[in-house]
């Protein structure tokens, strides 16, 4: 009995188990030709070929096929070519946008990079493909020419091309033209600043190909200037290029690389207005010391107040400049040079102060008055500022300081008395006349210094200038 009721449990589970197979059989056949008129047929084939290839999805475009066909069993990290062969990379750039920065001496520039080669893993016939005349494909499925830059200023970073899709075309030819972004080193030359000009050099190559697997060639239109703004600092004068074949010492095969030489130009009206003004000021400034009254204490004040804001200039271009060996701007040792003047100008202002207030009444030997009085003083302008004298007048007062000696000699040898009557008693009008000698000749040395400096400065702005 117990094997009967065994084999009974037995057979009811066989039957379960048929009749779920039958239940699933008409669920799976639909799925299987839902693909139009042979639905039964597609059914039946997909149950009599367990295990098989499974059936490309119903949406597959050519595009679909065609890329599958190219990219299975392609490999990205081997040059697409025979190793005999050459793969020659056509290259060209288009500048977007500059920026240099001084204080750290590195050009940014923002572009577009358009590479262009043959790949002989990427050809294919229109006909057989629906016509399709171009493919759409990653930049990180295919191998790309790593071409780098080898004066990058950001260390390990090559990292210069943004992710965009490479153009294949059935030829093979690929196409990539992707946003680019460099930062170089730059060697500035600031002597004409802020009226300068800069040159910056982008030497693109392959860091592991030679020239003899990829040869970098330059495209036919060239390199191409669309700024994006133009209200920047920097004005792009112009962008050469130029291919350079080298053989290092290490290795016989020669290296190429492309290299851009970009040249800007500052935009400077802004300086003008903040450098350049304040310098003709300055040197106006200067100049006004010597035409204040010889005896105007304000002559130091003036020339104080000059030197003050020199310093705070030298100041601001210390904050706006980098300091570099060999090549310090002219404007800033116009500045430095214009502070010496200023403290010369002090001191020749506190001769002039000595010299227009004198302590005694004696007056200025006679060879100088005898110039202040002469032609030398008409030059100077100094004849109108006394009364004239004619040269009798010149003469006695000459013979008038040496009867003066004479007597004081005289008197220590015994011999007093000679000259002592008719000497003229040392009275009011006496001292007034020495006094204007005196302040004759503090305008006299005001006026020669005024001419001295505007010879200096004259001299200063040619220099400078060029």
């Amino acid at each position: 009995m117990a094997r009967a009721a065994a084999l009974a449990a037995c057979g009811w589970t066989l039957l379960l188990l048929a009749a779920a197979a039958a239940a699933a059989a008409p669920d799976s056949a639909p799925g299987g030709g839902s693909s139009g008129g042979g639905g039964g047929g597609g059914g039946h084939s997909g149950h009599g070929s367990s295990g098989g290839t499974s059936k490309p999805p119903w949406n597959e475009t050519w595009t679909d096929k065609l890329k599958t066909h190219l990219l299975d069993h392609y490999d990205k990290f081997a040059r697409p070519a025979q190793y005999s062969n050459t793969t020659v990379v056509v290259v060209d750039m288009t500048f977007r946008h500059v920026d240099l920065d001084e204080l750290r001496s590195i050009m940014t520039v923002h572009g577009w990079v358009k590479m262009s080669w043959i790949d002989e893993k990427l050809k294919w016939s229109e006909s057989e493909w629906g016509g399709l005349g171009v493919l759409h494909i990653a930049d990180h499925e295919i191998w790309q020419p790593d071409i780098v830059l080898y004066n990058s200023a950001t260390g390990n970073t090559i990292d210069h091309y943004g992710n965009t899709h490479c153009l294949v075309y059935p030829n093979g030819e690929v196409l990539w033209v992707p946003p680019s972004q460099f930062i170089v080193f730059c060697a500035l030359d600031l002597r004409r600043w802020p009226f300068d000009e800069q040159t910056c050099h982008l030497r693109l190559g392959s860091w592991t190909y030679d020239g003899e697997q990829v040869e970098l060639q330059l495209g036919d239109r060239g390199a191409e200037i669309e700024l994006m703004e133009t209200n920047s600092e920097w004005e792009v004068v112009r962008v050469t290029e130029r291919r350079n074949v080298k053989v290092y010492a290490c290795c016989d095969e020669p290296y190429i690389d492309v290299t851009y030489n970009v040249t800007v130009r500052r935009r400077s009206p802004t300086y003008s207005a903040l450098v350049l003004t304040p310098a003709t000021v300055i040197v106006l400034m200067t100049l006004s010391v010597f035409w204040l009254p010889p005896t105007a204490g304000e002559k130091l004040l003036l020339s104080c107040t000059t030197a003050l804001i020199i310093c705070l200039f030298l100041l601001y271009f210390s904050q706006q400049l980098p300091a570099m060996a060999g090549h310090t701007p002219l404007i800033v040792l116009f500045y430095s040079s214009s502070l010496y003047l200023v403290c010369v100008s002090m001191m020749v202002s506190v001769v002039v102060l000595n010299l227009a207030r004198p302590p005694g009444v004696s007056p200025p030997p006679w060879a100088l008055r005898a110039l202040l009085h002469g032609w030398p003083g008409c030059l100077l302008g100094l004849r109108g500022l006394a009364p004239p004298r004619t040269q009798g007048g010149l003469l006695g007062a000459a013979a008038e300081e040496l009867r003066e000696h004479a007597s004081g000699g005289g008197a220590g040898v015994g011999g007093a008395g000679a000259f002592e009557d008719e000497a003229p008693p040392a009275g009011p009008s006496r001292a007034a006349a020495a006094a204007r000698d005196w302040l004759l000749l503090a305008t006299a040395v005001d006026r020669v210094a005024f001419l001295a400096y505007c010879l200096l400065f004259g001299v200063l702005a040619a220099v400078y200038a060029v």
